[in-house]
C-alpha cells in the first residue's frame, strides 16, 4: 500500500491514534512510504486505508491461505525488507512501513522471494 498524497498523516485512523495516546509518538507518513503486510479481508483494510490517508495505491502481491507459511513468510520479507523498514518513534521497533523503496520494485521482490521461499 502507498498514500498518494504529499501530507504527513499518521499511520491509525482516529479511533487507534487517541488509544496510542502521545500523537507525537504516532509515526507520520505519506507518498514517500509504502506498506506491506496481510490482511483476511483486503476489501475491509483497503477502506481503512482511504479512510486514514485518502487516496491510495491497494494491491495484492500474493494470496498464502496456509497461516504457518504466512506468518513465516512475512518474517521473511521483514529481514529482507529490513534496511527500509521505519522506526517507531515509541519505541524504535522496525515497522511494516518502509523508505527508499518503491511499490514496484517491493512488489517485485516479494514475489521474487515468495518463488525461492522455503518453509
Amino acid at each position: 500500500m502507498q498514500p498518494e498524497s504529499s501530507e504527513l498523516k499518521i499511520i491509525y485512523n482516529m479511533k487507534d491514534a487517541e488509544r496510542a495516546g502521545d500523537q507525537s509518538t504516532i509515526l507520520k507518513v505519506n507518498k514517500e512510504n509504502i506498506k506491506f503486510g496481510q490482511s483476511d479481508d483486503f476489501e475491509k483494510r483497503y477502506e481503512e486505508f482511504i479512510e486514514i490517508f485518502g487516496n491510495v495505491k491497494f494491491l495484492e502481491v500474493i494470496e498464502i491461505d496456509d497461516k504457518q507459511i504466512l506468518n513465516e513468510f512475512k518474517k521473511h520479507l521483514k529481514n529482507i525488507f529490513s534496511q527500509y523498514c521505519l522506526k517507531s518513534l515509541k519505541d524504535g521497533r522496525k515497522m511494516d512501513w518502509l523508505s527508499g523503496i518503491n511499490l514496484d520494485d517491493a512488489h517485485n521482490l516479494i514475489l521474487k522471494e515468495y518463488k525461492n521461499f522455503k518453509i
